[in-house]
């Protein structure tokens, strides 16, 4: 019952973080009072729009297939840049195109360029080129139903912007219905207002400024502005009110937005005077002349002829696509889109009439999506039929995408669809993986119980090889390993138990962990003894030298375990290590319902010797002459190693020939000479040769009084030249006790 509460509880976590989340991509750009929710919001409206920009470039033909010869693109082009020369250019250049498209008979210019500042070079009797351009511009719009629009911009501060509005601006002023509502207030820029020459040719005017969206590309376009009690309307739609003849209607709706009526439709503006663009392409969508080849081209001439049935009672825009112009934008259908492409695309969807629904219609469509898709899905997933539950969330997500993009986006619906969607994926992904939870509870609550008994790896084996869990063994070649606390007696009696437990505890971690580390199989704890093997369960390849390599590393790490026991006043550990590499039966050993998997035989028996023998001959790590040999030659070179003796141990006949492992810490670990040496007399010892032997041992005992192993070598030798061995002695001694 608790587990279908808990999956249940995490569907509706999901499905209401994902109605949530549609709220605010339907709200977000309108979020327009607390700039801490807009932000905290974005999130959502960055996924959405990324979504539907994806989803809408698939209905464009942005490779030219399709092109509006209505909009014709008068470019200023790097071409033009390098046939007329610096930039800005003088307004004598603009005078002589505005007569170009008087010539042509252009229905309708507009300016993507301020004209804000006045030229101060004059030219034929002291005029300014200011006058030239006005005059063209003049003699432009005398002719019947021709119109020039020139730009401005906006500010959001009225300190910024004009103290009184100019008087040329009322005569482009829209009429408004409903004017006690309102709008966000803008001011207008005086930094990129036409100068006062132009406006004496009385050309239209319109704003141009617009914010992009949160992730930084533009999608909304400002069709109208609010200024004081006035409203003004943007450059795009200024373009059409010219070329059309038809003068838009705006209504005021209360609770901040506003509807722009045009005979081809109605358009819903947001609380900026904004509506999202429709796109239809970019510079391959429309024809696209440049300005130098337009003033190059020669009356009369083939090219002459060509450019006027471009132009001729077209709606032109006069706007920068060189690059070094730095007027590019970040759209949905270009990262660096020219921006008058931005005021053209916005101009076409006011001639087309192509406009989205009202929010209101497309909102129902999306909760009516995410309610149908969740709940199928999790009605599906009821059957608990694995095959079933992938196969219907791919249909659900292939299925929404193709209505949307071949029916719903078509017809002007804004689909919030992928939070739409995220809801019965998420949904499918964890209920599934709640199931998988469920499903293998079983199997992670055995991997812990025996995680506390046997190495990880063996675990593994038994989770992925369940025949491994019967009893008895197999016979493998291994490397054993034996490691024991020196004096435990002692230092026990000087803690509490508890202090004992912590020490422990402190130690066999570090030790395991350089076990683990190092490929070793944890064997058992026996009081204060680890031991452990390698080479099973898993086969390992120089198992040997896997071995010594973990013990020297042991070696290496106790000191900083004795620093920790200095400074929480224990006393420190010292400990013996002994290794042997043979053959032992490995497996699990016991009862049908106990067992445990170890290893048995004499080879794990000879380790055990090793390891006590190492307080005997006053080493830490002693190994056999097996393990030894078992290391090749190449890796033997990483170790140093001293002969200790010839033994017989306890319950043993063949003899046994054991080695120390030196490590860097190791107060003989740069005396490679004094080793030399020393095994030179062992052999020497072994000829029965031992006058020579003291000899040399003689100086090793003076030089390190400490080594018990010079010592040993030292006294015995001597004690054989009073007493010399049986002549059948062979150089072996027996250890009579473990």
């Amino acid at each position: 019952m608790l587990t279908r509460i808990i999956e249940f509880t995490g569907v509706l976590i999901i499905v209401a973080f994902c109605s949530i989340s549609i709220f605010f991509a339907l709200l977000a750009r309108d979020l327009h009072d607390s700039e801490f929710i807009e932000n905290f919001t974005s999130y959502t409206s960055f996924f959405e729009d990324r979504f539907f920009d994806a989803r809408m470039r698939r209905g464009l033909t942005l490779d030219g297939s399709e092109i509006d010869k209505r909009l014709v693109l008068a470019a200023i082009d790097d071409n033009s840049l390098d046939q007329i020369g610096r930039w800005p250019w003088t307004r004598t250049v603009w005078a002589d195109f505005m007569d170009k498209m008087t010539e042509y008979n252009a229905k309708v210019i507009a300016f993507d360029v301020f004209f804000s500042e006045p030229e101060l070079a004059r030219i034929e009797g002291g005029r300014s080129p200011d006058d030239y351009l006005a005059e063209s511009i003049a003699t432009f719009q005398s002719l019947p139903n021709r119109h020039v629009i020139l730009p401005y911009s906006l500010v959001n501060y009225r300190s910024l912007g004009f103290d009184e509005i100019p008087m040329e601006l009322y005569f482009d002023s829209i009429s408004v219905r409903a004017p006690d509502e309102h709008l966000r207030q803008r001011w207008i820029s005086p930094s990129t207002f036409p100068v006062e020459a132009l406006l004496f040719a009385e050309p239209m005017l319109g704003f141009i400024s617009s914010r992009a969206d949160p992730d930084g590309i533009f999608r909304h376009y400002p069709l109208i502005t609010q200024s004081e009690s006035n409203y003004f309307p943007s450059y795009s739609l200024k373009a059409y009110e010219a070329f059309t003849g038809n003068v838009a209607e705006v209504t005021i709706i209360p609770g901040g937005e506003a509807e722009l009526k045009v005979p081809e439709g109605t358009v819903n503006l947001n609380y900026d005077g904004e509506t999202k663009i429709r796109w239809f392409g970019g510079e391959f969508n429309f024809p696209v002349v440049g300005i130098g080849d337009i003033l190059a081209a020669k009356p009369g001439s083939q090219e002459d002829q060509k450019l006027r049935e471009i132009f001729e009672n077209q709606l032109v825009f006069v706007g920068s696509t060189a690059f070094a112009a730095y007027d590019l934008r970040h759209t949905p259908i270009d990262a660096m889109l020219p921006g008058v492409f931005y005021h053209m695309n916005m101009t076409k969807m006011l001639l087309d009439g192509d406009f989205f629904v009202p929010s209101s219609v497309s909102a129902k469509y999306t909760w009516l999506i995410l309610g149908i898709t969740t709940l199928l899905m999790i009605s599906i997933m009821m059957l608990r039929n694995p095959l079933l539950d992938i196969f219907t969330v791919i249909a659900i997500v292939i299925a929404a995408i193709y209505i949307d993009v071949n029916f719903l986006l078509p017809s002007g619906h804004e689909i919030k669809l992928f939070f739409g969607l995220l809801s019965p994926i998420a949904c499918y992904s964890w209920i599934t993986m709640f199931n998988f939870y469920l499903t293998n509870k079983e199997k992670k609550e055995i991997r812990g119980t025996f995680s506390r008994y046997v190495a990880p790896a063996i675990v593994d084996q038994m989770l992925s090889n369940p025949d491994m869990v019967k009893i008895g063994g197999e016979r493998k070649n291994i490397t054993v390993f034996f490691s024991d606390i020196r004096d435990f007696t002692n230092i026990s009696e000087k803690l509490s138990p508890e202090e004992l437990s912590i020490c422990l505890n402190q130690y066999m971690g570090v030790m395991t962990d350089i076990l683990f580390e190092n490929k070793g199989t944890l064997d058992k704890y026996i009081g204060d003894m680890i031991v452990a093997y390698w080479g099973a369960p898993v086969e390992i390849e120089n198992h040997a030298y896997w071995g010594v390599k973990t013990a020297v590393a042991m070696m290496e790490a106790l000191p900083a375990v004795n620093e920790g026991f200095r400074e929480q006043g224990f006393p420190e550990f010292k400990h013996g290590m002994g290794l042997n590499t043979g053959d032992c039966s490995v497996g699990n050993m016991g009862s049908d319902k106990i067992f445990s998997y170890t290893a048995l035989g004499d080879s794990m028996n000879l380790g055990a010797r090793a390891e006590s023998l190492c307080k005997y001959y006053g080493v830490e790590i002693n190994i056999t002459e097996f393990t030894k040999n078992a290391i090749p030659e190449d890796l033997q070179k990483e170790f140093k190693f001293r002969i200790l003796d010839k033994v017989r141990v306890k319950g043993k006949e063949e003899p046994v020939t054991l080695w120390e492992v030196l490590y860097p810490s190791h107060r003989l670990w740069n005396e490679e000479d004094s080793i030399e040496i020393y095994n030179k007399s062992f052999y020497m010892y072994l000829d029965k040769n031992f006058a020579e032997a003291v000899k040399i041992l003689k100086p090793l005992h003076e030089k390190f009084p400490e080594d018990k192993c010079f010592k040993r070598m030292l006294d015995t030798c001597n004690d054989f030249l009073e007493v010399p061995p049986p002549p059948n002695w062979d150089g072996v001694y027996t250890h009579k006790s473990k």
